[in-house]
């Protein structure tokens, strides 16, 4: 038996990145040879935010973005679970002093490849509890 249903209500990605639930980074992931667009999770984008005065937002969004692409490349080790979800570390700096007292954090990523607003192929960076 085939039912159908009535759509009620669709967000999409595109809407998600114009009302900043997500980042869209495909122009730097493109940078990385990342063939995919890339948009990072609100949250992801929060804890990256987050930095000491002499680091910059950029500089760290490109960490994010490189450690994906090494993760997808087998360049750095990562737990992949399946064809379409892969765990990464990145390492952040959470130290408002000089490199010489760098005070290492280190946080689990996730990236999970889906369909995009028309089924296209795309990748969302998220931490471990989102979905």
């Amino acid at each position: 038996m085939t039912m159908e249903w009535d759509v009620i209500d669709t967000y999409t990605r595109a809407e998600a990145i114009e009302d900043g639930v997500l980042i869209d980074v495909t122009e730097m992931a493109k940078e990385a040879k990342i063939k995919y667009p890339v948009a990072l999770s609100e949250a992801v984008y929060a804890k990256i935010e987050d930095k000491p005065d002499l680091e910059d937002i950029d500089g760290r969004t490109w960490d994010v973005v490189w450690m994906l692409r090494c993760a997808i490349t087998g360049a750095i080790p990562s737990k992949k679970v399946g064809e379409s979800l892969i765990y990464f570390k990145l390492i952040l700096n959470d130290s408002n002093v000089d490199y010489g007292n760098f005070k290492p954090k280190e946080i689990t990523l996730k990236a999970l490849v889906h369909g995009g607003d028309a089924g296209e192929p795309v990748i969302t960076v998220m931490l471990p509890e989102e979905d």
